[in-house]
């Protein structure tokens, strides 16, 4: 595992996704996302069992099938995902971001040179937003 404070200071240089699609569902749900950034190189954002968000060098894994319950597919991060938007751009700073319910670490927020983006560990799902949060979920970042 690595510090999310190894992230600050490198240039994000590629999006990778892992997506579970099943033919029941309309969208696929995120799985992993890798950040190949500057000096690391592939950092796999996962959600871990505390409800926090685990940071792991990582390079990404292959497509594979899951019979019955769909497949994950491996690709590039679209130009819509959320994360594409700061491609070439250098991480300024990060802050943890806390459900103060249950004084728990759950997500982080990630400062770009133009702009931020939130990555959260939500009921065991990988949310990634350039939205704000509202104030009423009890969420605040440190």
């Amino acid at each position: 595992m690595i510090s999310a404070d190894e992230l600050v200071g490198r240039r994000l240089e590629k999006v990778t996704l892992s997506l579970h699609e099943h033919p029941s569902a309309d969208e696929p749900s995120l799985v992993h996302m890798w950040l190949h950034v500057s000096g690391l190189g592939p950092v796999r954002f996962h959600t871990a069992p505390d409800d926090s968000i685990e940071l792991t060098l990582h390079r990404p894994h292959g497509d594979y099938d899951m019979d019955e319950c769909g497949r994950v597919v491996v690709a590039p991060a679209p130009p819509a995902f959320p994360m594409s938007g700061f491609l070439g751009q250098s991480i300024q700073a990060v802050r943890y971001i806390v459900d103060r319910h249950i004084d728990a670490d759950i997500g982080l927020l990630l400062e770009f040179d133009h702009g931020r983006v939130r990555v959260l560990n939500l009921a065991d799902e990988l949310v990634v937003t350039v939205g704000a949060l509202p104030d009423e979920t009890g969420l605040s970042s440190r």
